[in-house]
């Protein structure tokens, strides 16, 4: 069988995928996703978000020209959610912040993105349109929350998404394309990484269901050392994240302060990114989700990259 560009269609991948692939546990697939996916509301207009870090804090005098930095420094993509769904985007990476005057849940990353419950409406949009596609949405951290907090964002997601979620299960090893969006049609897996507040919630993944280690490092070096070590040690049965990204610390930021995290980051991990993933594949102990900053950059290079490691399950098994 000749093989086909997987990644053609970005809009549409998963729905186009041979049959042997959508059968194929979603935990030995490749997946393309974003790392603080919807930040590219942030403007020199947004306030201080209550993930920003004291230091960032006590310079709050300084007003404007402290958020014209922080601007550069806080957007980690270009786009919002329909637009990065299109381009093949399948796993969202999501930070929630409290906003004093408001009920309202945002995206934040230093500084306050959008209401969470836009991003979440566009989700659910495109996938009423995309029916063999699926999302998998990681509610990965939690700024000024208390349980009220939690349970408003709770059900928020349940009246957003209702019978798309996936039920928890202990085992993921049955858990494929096929099986979510043509048996029950249940199109979004959701990870909610607060134990405690999650308690008893069954259409809820908790965080060991998909370890998503942090490199924490701006050394090109250790951050694909890390990501290797931690394929080989991923665990069987579960889900596994990859973060391939860049994280600067305040003295780098300084340093570069007229610069930006795409130009010191993003861009400058382009190349190596795409030469690492050349030598991955997915499968059991193999590359699984992985998350980068920009997804865009040199034409969504990095997303289409992923999705064709999945050529390499097919070239296994010589459809």
């Amino acid at each position: 069988m000749s093989e086909r560009n997987l990644s053609e269609d970005l809009e549409n991948w998963m729905s186009l995928l041979p049959q042997q692939l959508r059968q194929t546990p979603i935990i030995h697939l490749a997946i393309p996703g974003s790392h603080d996916s919807f930040t590219s509301a942030i403007t020199s207009d947004s306030e201080l978000a209550p993930d920003a870090e004291n230091a960032i804090r006590k310079l709050s005098f300084l007003g404007p020209v402290l958020k014209y930095f922080m601007v550069n420094w806080s957007r980690t993509q270009s786009y919002m959610a329909l637009d990065q769904l299109t381009r093949g985007v399948r796993y969202f990476d999501l930070r929630i912040g409290t906003r004093s005057g408001t009920e309202n849940l945002y995206v934040v990353h230093g500084l306050y993105s959008v209401d969470v419950r836009n991003c979440l409406e566009e989700v659910a949009g495109f996938l009423d349109t995309h029916t063999q596609e699926i999302v998998i949405l990681d509610f990965q951290h939690f700024y000024g929350f208390r349980q009220a907090d939690h349970d408003k964002l709770m059900q928020l997601i349940g009246k957003i998404f209702g019978a798309k979620l996936l039920p928890y299960s202990q085992h993921m090893s049955y858990v494929t394309l096929k099986y979510m969006t043509t048996q029950y049609r249940y199109q979004v897996i959701c990870i909610y990484r607060s134990d405690a507040a999650r308690f008893g919630q069954p259409l809820l993944w908790p965080s060991i269901s998909f370890p998503n280690p942090w490199p924490n490092t701006v050394s090109k070096r250790y951050l694909f050392e890390f990501l290797h070590r931690g394929l080989s040690n991923r665990p069987e049965g579960a889900a596994y994240v990859s973060q391939c990204v860049m994280t600067p610390p305040a003295w780098f930021i300084f340093q570069n302060l007229y610069s930006s995290l795409k130009k010191k980051c993003a861009v400058k991990l382009e190349e190596a990114k795409s030469n690492w993933l050349e030598n991955q594949r997915p499968g059991p102990g193999g590359l699984n989700i992985i998350i980068a900053d920009f997804v865009e950059l040199s034409d969504c290079r990095y997303i289409k990259e992923v999705i064709e490691l999945n050529q390499k399950l097919l070239s296994d098994n010589k459809m």
